[in-house]
């Protein structure tokens, strides 16, 4: 068992903008928080997908238990 403390996970406001340099500040603000957006919604899509496989899983393991019950005579 260590004793260092778990890494902390990047939340999305520690997400960077890639740097701009010569911009105003107000138009690198809008930058930042599209980037940030962008990423809050790569990682919906990607948690949306694993949901979408885990269901498609147990509607498969759903079909095979029905199909050997058919066969079992129940």
């Amino acid at each position: 068992m260590s004793l260092e403390s778990p890494r902390r996970r990047k939340r999305l406001e520690d997400v960077r903008c890639p740097a701009v340099k010569g911009l105003p500040d107000d138009i690198y603000h809008v930058l930042h928080h599209s980037f940030v957006d962008i990423v809050k919604m790569r990682r919906s899509i990607e948690s949306s997908d694993a949901v979408i496989d885990t269901s498609r899983k147990a509607v498969t393991e759903s079909w095979d238990v029905l199909k050997r019950m058919r066969h079992a005579g129940f």
